[in-house]
This record gives structure tokens, sequence and C-alpha cells, in this order.
């Protein structure tokens, strides 16, 4: 990790805060690995974020950076995730961290956890041959019983009100996880999703199957952005959607504005 990422995530916001505008820099900003999420923030009222699989917790810190008045329920399947991002982050009264996957239903499933890249850990077996065109390596794979509850029972058991931002990135698992939270979308402003383009698990969705989804449930995509490993053969998606009743109205003086992806 670079030494300025590093201190983002040790120092306490407001002594970030401070040391900001002594070297005028702006107060908050959004990193560069989110730049997709732009055009719905900054947001400065209080808000709540929910991060399901935050992993070590980079998301919901640079969204923390960008937004400080944000509200943050992360969850992880992998309880070893868990406990550095509680390490990290656990001193914020603002961060709720919970070890538990996000799925359909309540119960326990096996996780595998990929100790060649634990971020790619998943619910879902790797599809081995996409791993090998894409040159990347699971190492040894270990299996665990971890508890799967589904957003909607956490929602109400929490007494959540809006949700401003769910994002997931699940490793496959988005569908499971969106089917359990149905009531909480109908009271979710934006989702952020990565999705697969090749399929990198056994039974995975590709991105086409995630965006029906949400727009079935009412959403629309703002935007999508995708990667490869250096020969154009697009690998994954993340995709930014809206609900369809925050959409403003169409701008007459613009015929229309081509976007890359």
């Amino acid at each position: 990790m670079k030494p300025l990422d590093l201190a983002r995530r040790i120092l306490p916001a407001r002594m970030k805060s401070a040391l900001k505008r002594r070297l005028g820099m702006p107060v908050t900003r959004l990193h560069a690995d989110w730049k997709i999420l732009e055009p719905i923030g900054p947001v400065s009222e209080r808000h709540l974020i929910i991060d399901a699989g935050a992993h070590h917790g980079w998301f919901f810190h640079c969204w923390k950076d960008w937004c400080p008045s944000a509200v943050v329920h992360a969850f992880d399947a992998d309880p070893e995730a868990t406990a550095k991002s509680r390490e990290l982050y656990g001193s914020d009264p603002d961060i709720h961290l919970h070890t538990a996957g996000l799925g359909r239903t309540r119960g326990k499933l096996q996780f595998h956890v990929l100790e060649g890249s634990r971020v790619s850990s998943s619910f879902l077996l790797p599809e081995q041959e996409t791993w090998r065109e894409i040159d990347y390596h699971t190492g040894p794979i270990s299996d665990r019983t971890v508890d799967v509850i589904p957003l909607d029972d956490f929602a109400r058991e929490q007494n959540l009100g809006e949700v401003y931002l769910l994002k997931i990135d699940v490793q496959g698992f988005e569908l499971e996880v969106l089917e359990g939270a149905k009531e909480l979308l109908r009271r979710t402003r934006y989702v952020f999703v990565e999705s697969a383009i090749r399929p990198l698990y056994e039974g995975a969705p590709r991105f086409s199957g995630v965006h029906d989804f949400l727009d079935a449930h009412g959403f629309h995509l703002m935007a999508m952005r995708a990667w490869h490993r250096g020969n154009h053969m697009l690998v994954e998606s993340d995709m930014l959607f809206r609900r369809n009743d925050l959409m403003p109205p169409i701008d007459p003086t613009v015929d229309r504005i081509m976007v890359q992806v």
C-alpha cells in the first residue's frame, strides 16, 4: 500500500481534516479508485451506506474520506477480514462492522476462502478456466461455515431508514444479496455493484442479469466501467444505478452526451 493511502487509513478524521487545511488541500476528496461515483456526491448531510463485501474496508474508508457524515454498516463473511477492518476503523462510532454474509435467506453456508486472493473469496467456487485465462491464481481453497442473513431482516431488526448507497462486491453472489433486499431497495437511492462479464465463479450471474434484476425493481443504470488484463477481453464491470423516481428532468438544451465504458 502507498504511504499516503496508509496514512489516510490510520489518521483520525479530525486530524486528517486539520492536516489537509494546513496543506491547502480540499477537506474531502473522492479517491480515484471510485471516480465512477462522482455524479452522486459529495454528501454533506448525515446519511447511511451499506457495504456488502467490505473486506478490509477500503471502499467505505474512501467514501468516508469524501463524505465524512456517512454512517456505515459493513458486512464480510470472512472473520479475518472483519478483524482487520475493526483494527483499522473500529474506533469510529459511525462505522458498524458485521461478520456475516448477505443472501436471500437466513441460515449458514460454506464460504470458500482463496488463500492466493483473499479478496476474491466467495460462497461460489471459482470457474477455473476463466481464472487461467486472466492469469489469476486462487491458491489453496479452504471452507468454513458462516452465518448468512438477508438485508431486509437486518434492516427491520436495526430499524434502518433510507439508504443512500448500497455497495455490493460479493464475488458472484450479487443476485442472492439483492433477492434478500427487495424491501430495502424501495428506500435505497443508489446501488453500486460489481458483476462479471466473464464467469469468474460457478453459477454466478453475468452483469446483464444483475442489470435486469435492478431494472425490474425500479432502478436505471447511470454509469458503468469495466476492466481487462491488457488483452481487451473484459472481465468484470462496476455499475452504478439510481432509483427511477430520483431521475431529474431531461435538459432540453442537451442533444446527447456520449460516455465510454
